[in-house]
């Protein structure tokens, strides 16, 4: 699936950057399967969260809803990553549609 060039990524690339940005904000290379919650404290989770988040609209062109905080989620960071991936498919998808529609209008003749 993809927005005009940009192809989604798949939930193993979407994992790495998450990965990534959890590294670059605390120095860690945690498994997967780690407690969400031992990563730091909540607010450094919170600034994961929002600098991921950032990361991946910027490179997508695509606005990422969270409906509630994820910093204090109970689980483990691939259940946090689960989420997250959820809802950035969600939103892919409807940008794709919207792509669609937007290119269907400029073919009609007013």
């Amino acid at each position: 699936m993809r927005i005009g060039k940009i192809e989604k990524p798949t939930f193993e690339q979407f994992k790495q950057h998450f990965l990534t940005t959890v590294c670059d904000i605390t120095g860690q290379t945690p498994a997967t399967d780690t407690n969400w919650v031992e990563i730091g404290d909540s607010e450094t989770r919170e600034r994961i969260i929002k600098e991921f988040v950032r990361k991946m609209e910027q490179q997508y062109t695509l606005e990422i809803v969270l409906k509630s905080p994820l910093n204090n989620k109970s689980g483990t960071i691939e259940g946090v990553v689960g989420e997250l991936y959820h809802i950035f498919s969600t939103m892919f998808l409807v940008e794709v549609i919207n792509s669609k529609i937007r290119t269907g209008e400029r073919r009609l003749e007013i």
